[in-house]
């Protein structure tokens, strides 16, 4: 769910980067605070409208399932052997840091980090911690930098401080970030998806299908002996009646 959602997260990039290259090379095209009269300028006005909308409904919704992607991954570590005193951060608050002002920079890229680190098979027996792929700081700092891109975007724009071309080329660069973020960040995902699911492998199989457990209280050796050709014999007299 969460590959899908960044996946969808991706495809709004690319469309608002191509609305944002319309109105960059056609500025007439740009809806402005005017009222609008004609065609084209509505065309652009009403896809610019519903794609914001669609974009904060997927944003919102690739957050909390992402969120609960994190937990549960954290959660998986002690089935690998990962003893929880050895964790730097606990499931919870590799989540809850993401809320904390200023601790949400650095913290939550941390846990990311060590949850690779302990997702690895066999990451116990190591006498130091390996580093992740090149590309999880580069997610990160893709992350980082379309927050702040798009929040910088909107207060300019509300406040109408920036002109056709201006407003279009920050469009244009909010939505490469915001691309080059939701590509990453599935990258991110599927790597510790794909180290917990090598570690699940190692994990021993339980017996199934034993059959039924065996009496509590086993008969003696000579109660079994003499038991058995009474038995017999009460099987004789049944079958000599019918």
């Amino acid at each position: 769910m969460v590959s899908i959602l960044l996946i969808i997260s991706a495809a709004l990039g690319v469309a608002a980067l191509l609305l944002s290259l319309l109105k960059f090379f056609f500025p007439s095209l740009a809806p402005t605070g005017e009222e609008i009269s004609e065609p084209g300028v509505l065309v652009v006005a009403l896809l610019e409208l519903g794609l914001a909308v669609i974009e904060v409904v997927v944003y919102i919704a690739t957050i909390v399932v992402f969120l609960m992607w994190l937990y549960r991954s954290y959660e998986n570590l002690p089935s690998f052997g990962v003893r929880r005193n050895t964790l730097k951060y606990s499931s919870g608050w590799a989540v809850g840091s993401f809320f904390v002002p200023f601790v949400s920079l650095v913290i939550p890229y941390r846990a990311v980090k060590e949850l690779w680190n302990k997702s690895v098979p066999n990451s116990g027996d190591l006498f130091s911690d390996l580093g992740p792929p090149g590309f999880f700081p580069l997610w990160w700092a893709a992350w980082l930098l379309s927050n702040f891109a798009n929040q910088t975007y909107l207060r300019l724009s509300w406040q109408n401080e920036l002109s056709t071309e201006a407003s279009a080329l920050f469009g244009i660069v909010t939505s490469i970030l915001d691309i080059a973020a939701a590509v990453l960040a599935i990258m991110v995902v599927r790597e510790i998806d794909r180290q917990q699911t090598e570690s699940a492998k190692l994990i021993p199989g339980q017996l199934v299908n034993l059959g039924p457990p065996p009496p509590p209280f086993p008969l003696p050796l000579e109660t079994s002996k003499t038991a058995a050709p009474q038995l017999n014999s009460e099987a004789a007299h049944k079958s000599e009646q019918t």
